[in-house]
Formats: C-alpha cells, structure tokens, sequence
C-alpha cells in the first residue's frame, strides 16, 4: 500500500506540476561570464558574517570552503541547512565589482519582505552567491529568482528556482542530513 502511495504521488506531481516533473527554463547568462553553475548545496557554518542592511537578515554568510553542487537544478526544498544558488566566474584576468545581486521571493510571513540585495564582486576564481535556509521563516514555498548586475547596469545573470515541500525531494534531504526529516 505505502508503495502504491509513493507511485500515485510520484504521477500526481508530474502531472500536476510541470515545474517539478521538468527542470525550470534556462538562465540568461551574460558572455561576459566564463562560467555559470547553478544548484543545491548542503550549507556550512560560515567563516564570519559580512553586513548585507538590505537582506532580510542583515548580514550575508561567508564560508569556508566554497560548496560543490551535488544537485544542478531549479527546484529546492524548504527545508533548513539547505543552500541554493550559482556559482559564477569572470574570465582570466577580469573582474566586476560592485555588483549587486537580487534575490526575489515569496513574502517572509512574519515581515512581508519579498526582495533582498547584497554586494559582492566576480572574478576569475568560483564566486557564490546562494541563499541558504538558516530559519524557518525563510521557508517560503514558490518562485525565487536570482540575478547579478553590475555597476553599469549589465545583468550578468538571471535565473529561477521553485521552492517546494521537502518530501518531494528526500533525496536532496537525505544527501544533506543522511536520511529525511521534515
């Protein structure tokens, strides 16, 4: 019965939902870019916290080691310690600083924020700008977008991720954490 279960989810999902039966559309991705990954990552206590003020939290995270993406998709799922986001270089020798990267969302329940920017710069080397799910009011379902712009206005990328309930993807969960939670 539970296997029945499973099947009839699995179908209901893929009919119901392209968005999660197929990847979402592609990225627009600058040629001024040399490289452009985008994915899931398991998240990593940060290094320090650099001051973001228009982030919802204040403050962007700062890691470590920059992540690998076991997972190059669009579709996330809520749930905490989880990492999305692209990893972006310039080519040899270029840099683009500032630039501003946007993140858009569904309003954060307990303070309707629905946009978040941050400043950072791309270089040469694998640059991160993700989002990673540190509380739970963060754990909003639907579209969340991510584009880099620079200073002179050029958009150096634009994508979409489709945040969804995490037991449609134990997967994800499992390879973060060893077996799902919810």
């Amino acid at each position: 019965m539970h296997l029945l279960s499973i099947v009839l989810l699995t179908l209901a999902v893929s009919f119901a939902s392209p968005t999660l039966a197929q990847d979402a559309a592609p990225a627009r991705v600058s040629p001024l870019l040399s490289d452009f990954i985008y994915g899931l990552y398991c998240t990593q206590e940060p290094d320090r916290r650099d001051p973001a003020p228009a982030t919802a939290s204040g403050v962007i995270n700062i890691v470590p080691v920059v992540p690998d993406f076991p997972f190059h998709q669009t579709i996330v799922p809520a749930q905490l310690g989880i990492g999305f986001g692209v990893l972006a270089s310039a080519p040899l020798g270029a840099t683009y600083a500032p630039v501003t990267v946007t993140v858009t969302h569904p309003p954060y329940p307990d303070n309707d924020i629905t946009v978040e920017q941050w400043i950072t710069d791309i270089d040469a080397g694998r640059n991160l700008m993700g989002f990673s799910f540190d509380h739970a009011h963060e754990l909003v379902l639907g579209p969340w977008t991510f584009s880099a712009t620079t200073l002179e206005g050029e958009e150096l990328f634009h994508i979409a991720f489709e945040v969804v309930a995490p037991e449609l993807l134990p997967q994800v969960i499992s390879t973060c954490f060893g077996a799902f939670t919810s």
